[in-house]
């Protein structure tokens, strides 16, 4: 109950200021309001034993976005490379935001993340599924707050053992100069053991082009992890 409040506070403080944020997603979580027509997102994520996740997002429409996102583990070394079926991404806008509500979005994110089991077929974090986002920026400028809920039959059907409801994710990111900090929850109300969350930095190199360092899963049944995962990213925004 306690992270549903969380997500309730965070979601109802977002009303009282205006949403002009363009960027599309924090980490993991998508945020509300995408590209614009003819925008276009391109984002490589380099993980843990060589692996590089790439993941592309077109404004194919005003409102709009289509997008799809390719997994291939130990790309980088000296192991045998594994490539995971592409992953669709879809996002429509359903209200852009004003001075008084948030922007919201509808979409589906078949991704999941972190380590493949081969056995099960599954990703140790599943994709988040169909999911409702809703983002505004908050009392400063250039600082925003993300709020949702996400729902995915397929991760439960994959593991019985991860209980099977709605979830909800939360997030922020602040980025008043060239360097800015993020940070992030998912699994929100389903217990700590199953819950995550993110952290990390943003840096931007020149106009569209941002590194991205990110500490994944940092928590674990209400403790700091020893094991924390470093990711690498490399984000570019441009428009045809």
């Amino acid at each position: 109950m306690k992270n549903y409040i969380f997500v309730l506070i965070i979601f109802s403080a977002s009303l009282f200021s205006q949403n002009t944020d363009t960027q599309e997603r924090i980490n993991f979580i998508p945020k509300a309001g995408g590209l614009n027509y003819g925008e276009y997102n391109v984002n490589f994520r380099i993980y843990q034993n060589g692996g590089m996740l790439t993941r592309m997002v077109f404004g194919v429409l005003q409102g709009i976005d289509i997008g799809f996102s390719w997994d291939i583990y130990s790309l980088i070394g000296t192991e045998t490379a594994h490539a995971r079926d592409p992953n669709l991404y879809l996002k429509f806008d359903i209200f852009r935001g004003n001075q008084l509500l948030p922007a919201i979005s509808l979409g589906y994110d078949n991704q999941g993340y972190g380590l493949w089991d081969k056995n099960q077929e599954k990703y140790e974090i599943p994709a988040l599924g169909f999911f409702a986002t809703f983002s505004k920026e908050l009392f400063i400028p250039k600082f925003y707050v993300t709020a949702g809920l996400n729902y995915n039959k397929d991760a439960f059907e994959k593991n019985k053992d991860f209980p099977e409801s709605l979830a909800c994710f939360a997030g922020f990111n602040i980025k008043p100069s060239r360097l800015g900090i993020f940070a992030e929850a998912l699994n929100i109300g389903k217990g700590w053991d199953y819950s995550q969350i993110n952290a990390g930095i943003v840096f931007e190199f020149t106009e569209g082009l941002n590194f991205m360092l990110a500490f994944e899963n940092v928590s674990e049944a209400d403790k700091i992890r020893k094991d924390v995962e470093r990711t690498f990213e490399i984000l570019y925004k441009g428009a045809f």
